[in-house]
């Protein structure tokens, strides 16, 4: 009985393990040089980035890379070596070179049926889009991403250039406008605007931010219709984008110095009283089109001072969308 159950349970382990196996040929390599060199690097970069990126093992063609260039592979011989080493998928590859365009296409078909079950493309202008495009697929393999929408920030192509501006984001300078506005419990919202610098240096944004919520309107919760409050601050604060998605949520934080000023009119007397001081914010929001030449940031942030103006506390919550511009060097 017990070898019984062994034996089952070795069956259940191996059917398993072929549901995540996938005999690739390698790539066939259209209308360019059939070189050894790209065929091999190619399909051995393939299998790194599937197998890094998902539960899967990819099991090459024994003679890639040993025998010089590999000609397309029949379907039926395919069929065959998959069923033979137990793999429940087979891929097929294709490098094409078009007027000036390389373009990879990849496909995954079932052994037994024969029935393509995913299939996804990508196109580069130049031979060192290669490698991004082999990750972007490699990411998408059997998802329902696309490599072609699917771009994170290190991973722009000459051809995601064309018609668009995007660029590959190592470290880039921004300069944007805020607009928002600022909550402060027992106030009414202030409208405001602002200058904001940042620095991206690829994990993090550093960001350098002039902020100016000039006067709400007649407050709340107080008996003077007159009594009007304004504010300001200079900011200075790291960004920490989520993911290396071009569309990713981030949280930020940071200190900030700024100012705070009451206006009242007291028994026909004008009043003021303004103070000012160091504090601090933290937050997040949604970063859009980040490795774009303009790109947009929406935020809410908790504004925390360390001072107080008129013996009130003026914590409260910022809000607003950020558009910056990418600076020509």
């Amino acid at each position: 009985m017990k070898t019984f159950l062994s034996l089952i349970a070795l069956l259940i382990i191996q059917i398993s393990i072929a549901q995540k196996v996938v005999y690739f040929p390698g790539f066939e390599l259209i209308n360019m040089e059939p070189t050894n060199g790209l065929q091999y690097s190619a399909s051995k970069l393939i299998k790194s980035y599937i197998e890094n990126n998902h539960d899967y093992t990819v099991i090459l063609d024994e003679g890639i890379g040993a025998n010089g260039y590999l000609d397309r592979e029949p379907l039926a011989t395919s069929i065959t070596k998959a069923t033979e080493i137990n793999a429940r998928y087979f891929m097929t590859g294709e490098i094409h070179f078009l007027q000036g365009t390389y373009i990879i296409s990849l496909g995954v078909y079932e052994t037994t049926s024969k029935e393509q079950v995913w299939h996804d493309m990508a196109k580069g202008a130049a031979e060192q889009d290669l490698d991004p495009l082999l990750s972007r697929l490699g990411r998408s393999f059997f998802t329902n991403r696309t490599a072609k929408t699917d771009i994170e920030i290190d991973e722009v192509t000459k051809y995601d250039q064309q018609g668009v501006e995007l660029a590959q984001i190592k470290v880039n300078h921004f300069v944007g406008v805020m607009l928002g506005g600022k909550v402060i419990p027992n106030e009414s919202t202030l409208s405001g605007f602002g200058i904001v610098y940042t620095y991206d240096a690829s994990t993090v944004l550093f960001n350098l931010d002039f902020e100016l919520f000039p006067s709400s309107n007649l407050s709340i919760n107080h008996s003077s219709p007159d009594r009007k409050l304004s504010s300001g601050n200079i900011n200075l604060g790291v960004t920490y984008p989520i993911s290396r998605k071009r569309t990713t949520l981030f949280i930020n934080g940071g200190m900030e110095y700024g100012y705070t000023q009451i206006k009242d009119s007291i028994y026909d007397q004008d009043y003021h009283d303004t103070r000012s001081g160091i504090g601090a914010y933290f937050g997040g929001g949604l970063l859009i089109n980040r490795n774009s030449t303009v790109n947009l940031r929406i935020f809410t942030t908790v504004s925390l001072p360390f001072y107080r103006v008129n013996e009130t506390n003026v914590s409260g919550f910022k809000f607003g969308i950020v558009t910056s511009f990418a600076r020509k060097r």
